[in-house]
């Protein structure tokens, strides 16, 4: 079966994230399951900020999506709307917007709701983390 992840909450202030990672890992462990991506939306898109910084003695969220990311080959996409009225920016987002800087960390992309509804026709399961 192929799933597909949507995580609405915020990594600061929910487990919405922290339980889409277990699940992740999960059904990359199954034999009989593959995940095809993960959509993150409205504050859960606060996990893609390059410039956080976690306490030292805190689990690392970001790098754990990361590392899941480039082991297994995993999308992780971000809203690019709720991503930019976060302060989200990509380097493409950066220049469109004359900025000086971007911070969208590695392994994660700006995408819109299209890669979205692609994502969710392709898959046979689509679980939402809120």
């Amino acid at each position: 079966m192929l799933y597909a992840l949507f995580v609405h909450g915020s990594p600061f202030q929910s487990k919405a994230c922290h339980s889409a990672l277990t699940f992740a890992k999960a059904i990359i462990k199954s034999q009989e399951h593959q995940l095809k991506g993960v959509f993150f939306y409205q504050d859960a898109v606060l996990i893609g900020n390059g410039f956080s910084q976690n306490p030292r003695d805190e689990f690392d969220l970001q790098n754990a999506w990361q590392t899941l990311s480039k082991e297994h080959n995993i999308e992780l996409s971000l809203c690019i709307a709720a991503a930019v009225r976060r302060g989200i920016i990509s380097e493409q987002e950066s220049q469109r917007y004359e900025l000086k800087s971007a911070n969208l960390a590695a392994e994660f992309k700006l995408e819109g709701l299209g890669t979205l509804v692609s994502l969710m026709n392709d898959c046979d399961k689509v679980i939402s983390f809120k």
